[in-house]
């Protein structure tokens, strides 16, 4: 992992129109709420925290701090301390920053996404191999989780990240569309491709029909997505397969019919079925652990009960 070598930096004031905005850094979002909180805090009380820079053909390029140097240019500073370092090789620089940002705040997804292909490249480049899951997390800092849902992010089709990226640019009470619904939906869709392929058709009309039925609110939030592995795993719980092909179909199709409608025509008796099989099998392994002989009168009678009610039951299935 790399290390941002402080003790061989020297700490100076710098002139700010001398400092470059780096061209790696992954970071794409800086919202408006954010830097005028900082802003604020530069004006009265100065940059308490130096930003990181190295040298290059007579200028500065920023290595950690672009918020502060933002700030202090529309303050109209004229000098901004910092710790100057050599300067990193193309890795060493991307991982820098990784590793800062996952001290800190985490960035967006979407931000990792994008630079996460150039990381994987430049450590194939090192290591002369495909990097392992474990490698980007030794070498970024991230946690895995992250990597996991940024790489869904990524993978997805350039138009589809172009419409997120244009929505997480908005105010937050603007934004209809969110990193997490497109990693909900993107998930959704590849079981669906794994689990029943003969359900999806073309999978860009899918997305785009999921996409336009939660703005248009037919999915009221990215949780009701789950619905649609569920039923695209309608054989894990012995339910109709072309019961679940049909409403599969129909949901990826511009109507008002929704996920949980979906859900609800084909594979939700089964699911339900299965839960209640769990929890009876559960409670019968519990009563045989009883001493029957300790028991209170009450639970006694309430076990008595529940007896004459399953018997009732068992005549009804015979």
């Amino acid at each position: 992992m790399p290390t941002l070598t402080r003790a061989t930096a020297d700490l100076t004031d710098i002139p700010i129109n001398k400092i470059d905005r780096n061209p790696e850094n992954p970071r794409i979002f800086f919202r408006a709420a954010e830097l005028e909180t900082l802003l604020n805090s530069i004006r009265r009380h100065g940059v308490q925290v130096p930003i990181s820079v190295y040298k290059e053909r007579g200028r500065y390029v920023l290595i950690d701090g672009e918020r502060r140097w933002r700030c202090s240019l529309k303050l109209n500073k004229k000098t901004i301390p910092a710790l100057v370092q050599e300067k990193p090789d193309a890795l060493h620089n991307l991982l820098l920053m990784f590793n800062i940002h996952a001290l800190r705040e985490q960035w967006d997804l979407l931000t990792i996404a994008l630079k996460l292909p150039r990381v994987i490249g430049l450590l194939q480049d090192r290591l002369k191999r495909e990097p392992s899951e474990k490698d980007i997390i030794e070498e970024t800092g991230l946690p895995r989780a992250a990597i996991r849902r940024s790489r869904l992010l990524m993978e997805m089709p350039q138009e589809y990240r172009d419409q997120l990226l244009t929505d997480l640019q908005k105010p937050k009470n603007q934004q209809q569309l969110s990193e997490d619904f497109f990693i909900e939906l993107e998930r959704a869709l590849k079981t669906v491709e794994r689990a029943l392929p003969q359900a999806l058709g073309s999978k860009n009309q899918a997305r785009d029909v999921l996409i336009e039925k939660y703005k248009k609110k037919v999915i009221p939030n990215l949780v009701d997505l789950r619905y649609i592995p569920n039923i695209a795993r309608a054989s894990k719980v012995s339910s109709d397969e072309q019961r679940a092909v049909s409403v599969l179909r129909n949901l990826f199709q511009p109507n008002s019919y929704s996920p949980k409608e979906a859900y609800e025509q084909s594979v939700s008796d089964a699911y339900t079925e299965r839960e209640l099989l769990g929890r009876i099998e559960g409670i019968v392994e519990r009563l045989e652990a009883l001493d029957f002989r300790s028991l209170e009168p009450s639970f006694r009678a309430l076990l008595r009960s529940l007896l004459a009610r399953l018997t009732t039951l068992a005549a009804k299935l015979s």
